[in-house]
């Protein structure tokens, strides 16, 4: 039997009781307080894992902190990512900030693509890194792929086993980290750092495929959880408006930097300028998963079908993956990605209009 949450909304919630199988749980705040006998699957602003997970761990957020002990493998796709704990087996962590304590202890592989990545710990397995900013402070029994803009190999470090890596600067000195081994500088691994960008991200590597395929259906069990509503009701009257949408939403696309940018330029405009930029930047980097949503809720409608939770998230995965292989083609994928974006958003502030309209009238 699995434990199923469908958080109709923005909420905490707080597992302080043991869980006998899988469980997955969505919502702004979780807490994990209590043993989980089974995996493990949260989705959620902030994430805090306390006790010991006697299966696998699936996560995605905003900010995850891994104080408990995993016994199989973890799978990451958070904002910031704090482990502090052991992890039985292989870790997989894509995000923009990772920083794993000296206490923690991967006894698997460590795989990371980040933008910061701070390693103090003990990996087991073989590490692999690709980022930006690079620290090295712990032990790595095998051997290490690490490549980055900026690596700064640490007094604690210790490589048992050969190292690869690519510096922007070039070669670096690994001082006394390496214990009868070498290191190499590998000119051709610069190429794959463009493998991160967000023009080649999903095409160029099996790996990153993965990960984006994680990612992806997490954020999505994120937004449907929170916003189930929204997305029911935006696609109500949506056949009649296309192109009032677009029109919409290209007012959205062109016109919120504008007001950014004048409330840059203005002091005490400057904070509601900052966060107007993170939530904007949010929207395009998200804005293919809320349309495959839009597209599916879309369909269920029109057809009638008697989708439920899990069955429109999974679908809305397979929707966002079409999405994202169209809007990497050349030239046409930057049209459809404005057309795509336009038409979701457009219909999304549609509906919030129609909304407040209601309360006025009301």
């Amino acid at each position: 039997m699995v434990s199923f949450s469908q958080t109709e909304k923005e909420g905490d919630i707080l597992i302080d009781k043991t869980q006998q199988d899988d469980t997955y749980r969505a919502g702004e705040t979780i807490k994990v307080n209590a043993v989980i006998q089974g995996d493990l699957v949260i989705a959620g602003g902030k994430l805090i894992v306390n006790d010991s997970i006697n299966g696998d761990l699936t996560a995605a957020g905003g900010e995850l902190f891994i104080n408990g002990y995993v016994a199989d493998d973890v799978r990451i796709a958070v904002g910031r990512t704090t482990i502090d704990s052991e992890i039985g087996d292989d870790l997989y962590v894509f995000g923009g900030e990772v920083i794993l304590t000296e206490n923690a202890i991967i006894h698997g592989n460590l795989t990371c693509f980040a933008g910061n990545i701070e390693m103090n710990g003990i990996v087991i397995g073989k590490l692999e890194i690709k980022g930006d900013d690079v620290l090295i402070n712990g032990t790595i029994k095998e051997t290490s792929k690490i490549i980055g803009e900026d690596i700064i190999i640490g007094a604690n470090a210790k490589f048992h086993k050969e190292v690869v890596y690519w510096n922007s600067d070039g070669e670096i000195d690994f001082s006394n980290s390496l214990i009868n081994t070498k290191a190499q500088f590998n000119e051709d691994f610069g190429k794959e750092k463009s493998e991160l960008s967000l023009t080649t991200f999903g095409t160029a590597s099996f790996s990153l495929w993965i990960f984006y395929i994680l990612s992806s259906f997490l954020m999505i069990l994120v937004l449907h959880a929170l916003f189930r509503n929204a997305f029911s009701n935006a696609v109500e009257g949506i056949e009649n408006n296309w192109l009032k949408s677009f029109g919409f939403g290209l007012i959205y696309l062109l016109g919120i930097p504008l007001l950014i940018i004048l409330a840059l330029l203005i002091i005490i405009g400057i904070p509601l300028g900052l966060f107007a930029t993170v939530i904007f930047i949010f929207s395009l980097l998200f804005g293919h998963l809320i349309a495959a949503l839009l597209v599916v809720y879309y369909i269920k409608y029109k057809k009638d079908r008697n989708w439920g939770f899990w069955s429109i998230t999974f679908l809305a995965l397979v929707c966002a993956i079409v999405l994202r292989l169209l809007t990497i083609i050349p030239f046409v994928g930057i049209f459809l990605s404005v057309v795509i974006l336009s038409i979701t958003y457009g219909a999304l502030t549609l509906k919030v209009i129609h909304s407040k309209k209601q309360l006025v009238k009301n």
